[in-house]
């Protein structure tokens, strides 16, 4: 029989250790397999499958190294683009790479080369969530996903880029929590955001970016621009709040101040009110117009001033000389 098993072997090295109880959950199964005990490790060969509690993997070949002193197996190697899949109640985990590395010891996944990480629910063929990375780690007791390297990540309708990201799941495999850190982007619909770190709360559903935040919305072809220090985004009611040097442009509007929050339309849900709180300034043609708060409206274009209302209006001497008074 070309079929073997390795839970005999394991049995035999971990018995009289405390590792034999998580080495009893995993078992590799292959054509061939090749045992070097000179080398402290086996090689298999053909057809591989591994189990680690509720994760199976496939692979053409891999290899499972042991602690020289303490026996124990510590890692297993999976080479030429491995498959896992892990499923969890109404979830369907599934990870492909060119190399994983399975730590047997704490239960974490490494993936390498070309990494992507879907999930799925029963029922729905659409992917959930899909992540793509250099490399990513799972680690199965923390329910934490580290992805590095040239990061995309699809979730529902949101889709996101960094340099790294961290996933936090819960028990049932739902997203908690996205950390994103390194040139991130956050697009969704008409609407794209980008800051030094995202941080997206999936259960809130509500989107913080910090450091250099930058939103570009669309509104029907003309683009609604917000700068500023720090931004939340609330996706339940579409609402931007900006903290920080915050500057707005919207066609010849040009406005800035410490805070300001973008409100959507009733109708549309599309960002209509931009209402400035603190000393702020905005900036029309050949005036400018500061106060303590100010309103800007995009349908139809307006805006009002309030407390402590400031007005100048530049070049004047300009303008009398083309037949003004």
């Amino acid at each position: 029989m070309k079929n073997f098993k390795i839970l005999t072997l394991i049995a035999a090295i971990c018995l009289s250790t405390i590792g034999f109880a998580i080495a009893a959950d995993l078992s590799i199964e292959s054509d061939k397999q090749t045992f070097k005990m000179e080398e402290n490790k086996a090689k298999f060969e053909g057809n591989v499958r591994v189990k680690m509690d509720d994760v199976k993997a496939t692979a053409p070949r891999a290899e499972v190294f042991i602690d020289p002193k303490t026996k124990q197996l510590t890692d297993a190697v999976m080479y030429d683009q491995p498959y896992v899949v892990q499923v969890q109640q109404a979830k369907t985990s599934e990870i492909k790479s060119n190399i994983l590395k399975m730590s047997l010891l704490n239960k974490k996944l490494k993936a390498e080369g070309n990494t992507q990480t879907t999930v799925t629910e029963n029922g729905n063929p659409k992917p959930t969530v899909i992540i793509t990375a250099d490399q990513q780690e799972y680690d199965t007791n923390t329910k934490v996903l580290t992805a590095k390297g040239s990061v995309i990540i699809y979730y529902k309708d949101v889709e996101t880029y960094s340099d790294s990201a961290v996933a936090e799941l819960n028990k049932k495999g739902d997203l908690q929590k996205i950390t994103l850190t390194g040139n991130g982007k956050l697009k969704q619909k008409d609407s794209v955001i980008t800051a030094n770190k995202f941080i997206y709360d999936a259960v809130k559903e509500v989107a913080y970016a910090i450091g250099s935040a930058h939103s570009d919305v669309d509104m029907d072809g003309t683009r609604i621009n917000v700068w500023s220090n720090r931004q939340e985004y609330y996706k339940a009611s579409n609402i931007i709040q900006a903290s920080g040097s915050v500057h707005v442009t919207y066609k010849d509007y040009d406005a800035k101040g410490p805070k300001a929050t973008v409100y959507p339309s009733k109708e549309t849900n599309k960002p209509n009110e931009i209402v400035f709180i603190g000393r702020s300034v905005i900036t029309e043609q050949m005036r400018s117009i500061e106060a303590d708060r100010i309103k800007m409206f995009i349908n139809p274009k307006n805006f009002f001033a309030e407390s402590n209302v400031k007005t100048v209006i530049r070049n004047i001497q300009n303008n009398k000389k083309d037949g003004g008074f």
